[in-house]
Order: structure tokens, then sequence, then C-alpha cells
């Protein structure tokens, strides 16, 4: 996968690293259902759009 730095799946990476801090500050503040909801929807989200991404640009370099 080489570096970070030339990685295509920086943002699938960016999406699960702010689910993840939703999460501690759930742990912290209290029930917000809501908003750490919305936290996984948008890592679900630029997960997907960055997979559809990635599988795109290899199909498209192999033709």
């Amino acid at each position: 996968m080489g570096r970070l730095d030339n990685s295509r799946w920086k943002l699938s990476l960016a999406g699960f690293t702010a689910f993840v801090i939703a999460t501690i500050i759930y742990l912290i503040t209290g029930p917000n259902i809501p908003g750490i909801l919305g936290f996984l929807t948008a890592a679900i989200v630029l997960f997907i759009l960055n997979a559809a991404y990635v599988l795109y640009t290899n199909k498209k370099s192999v033709d």
C-alpha cells in the first residue's frame, strides 16, 4: 500500500477516525445518539465513496 501520503484510502481513514473520535466524545459526554449516528453515517458514506473511487481508478488503469 505504500506510504499514507500516497494512499488512495486516505478518505476512508479520515471517516473511520471521525467515527472513533465521536465515540470517545460520546463516552466522555454521555448519550448523544443522533450525533454518533451522524458520524457513523458520514464514515460509512466516506468509505463507500472512496472504495468506489479506488475500484474505478483500478479498472481505469487496467484498460
